[in-house]
């Protein structure tokens, strides 16, 4: 692997403010961001860690600019058409954003539509919080980092709604009032039994440990047959109806409730986007290089820290820590 020297912060955060002058042609008066671009190339050429930290920077707004864009999205269809004077300040929203661009992407990503989801949730966790709630009915939900959840019991059936995260179930027995979860991907459907639920990249994944749970796809899967999980195995559900069941390991699978993440020959990837569940600030992996190196270990979901430790110690990875809320990988 190429060796690649350490960039101080400096020169980092003069990248990123290039890097958003570029896009956006703040600036430049002729209007086609050829002014910007020469200045671009003179700073370049004055020293070879100005290329690479715009490199870096480069690959991080690749990493940030989808899930900033989805988080826009999602952040528009849950608020009301604003008034034309503060229609005219939202125009300039790219304007900002590219003039702050790590602050502000990151600050995207985090909130989306988490603080919209935590309003009309009776239960949620924050970024590394878990907790546990015992509903009116005697069922215990175990809450994990980053879970927004709403609770409805009547005389009649128990309803929940998942609307992010990952949460544990210890379902109380009614034969006569069915304990349902649903997901913006499906409904989980039950009447005693012990089971964890989890949304993410865009879909449900249930895995069963006691009991007899059964998946039933959303609306927009018409014709796809419900799926019944039996003890130790686990499917997901998605746009595309539900997956077959497999078996899962049930020791990874409850690491989370021991306050541990475990991983066996994982992708650097996945292991990031785990840790990024838990923490308030976001970790990319700047260099594709990197993407495939594998890590086996058994972390603490308190301390990503030290866990970035680890992976830096044991992988040929360096640590860049732009701020307390933004680590680069290269």
């Amino acid at each position: 692997m190429e060796q690649r020297q350490d960039l101080p912060e400096a020169i980092l955060e003069e990248a990123a403010i290039r890097h958003a002058r570029l896009r956006d042609g703040a600036g430049d008066r002729s209007g086609d961001g050829a002014t910007e671009r020469a200045a671009l190339e003179r700073w370049l050429e004055a020293d070879p860690r100005h290329r690479q930290a715009f490199e870096d920077i480069e690959r991080l707004w690749s990493a940030l600019e989808a899930p900033v864009a989805r988080a826009m999205v999602e952040e528009r269809a849950s608020i009301q058409p604003l008034p034309p004077r503060r229609r005219r300040f939202a125009r300039l929203a790219p304007r900002l954003a590219a003039a702050a661009c790590l602050i502000v992407a990151v600050g995207a990503v985090l909130v989306g539509g988490g603080l919209f989801d935590s309003l009309r949730a009776d239960h949620a966790t924050a970024a590394g919080e878990r907790k546990s709630v015992v509903l009116a009915d005697g069922s215990r939900v175990m809450l994990n980092t980053g879970t927004a959840m709403a609770v409805d019991l009547n005389p009649d059936r128990r309803d929940i709604r998942l609307f992010r995260g990952e949460a544990w179930f210890e379902v109380s027995p009614d034969a006569g009032r069915p304990f349902t979860v649903k997901t913006p991907m499906g409904t989980v459907r039950v009447t005693g039994t012990r089971f964890d639920v989890r949304l993410g990249d865009g879909k449900t994944l249930v895995s069963l440990v006691e009991g007899r749970v059964e998946l039933t796809p959303t609306a927009g899967a018409a014709g796809r047959p419900p799926v019944a999980l039996e003890p130790g195995q686990q499917a997901s559900l998605s746009a595309k109806g539900t997956s077959a069941a497999t078996a899962f390991d049930r020791t990874a699978a409850a690491a989370w409730r021991r306050g541990q993440l475990v991983f066996y020959d994982a992708p650097l990837t996945e292991v990031v986007a785990e840790l990024n569940r838990y923490r308030r600030g976001h970790i990319v992996v700047a260099d594709n290089r990197l993407r495939h190196l594998k890590i086996s270990g058994v972390f603490s979901t308190d301390d990503t820290d030290a866990a970035l430790d680890a992976i830096e110690g044991t992988l040929p990875v360096r640590i860049v820590r732009l701020t307390d809320y933004l680590v680069l990988l290269r």
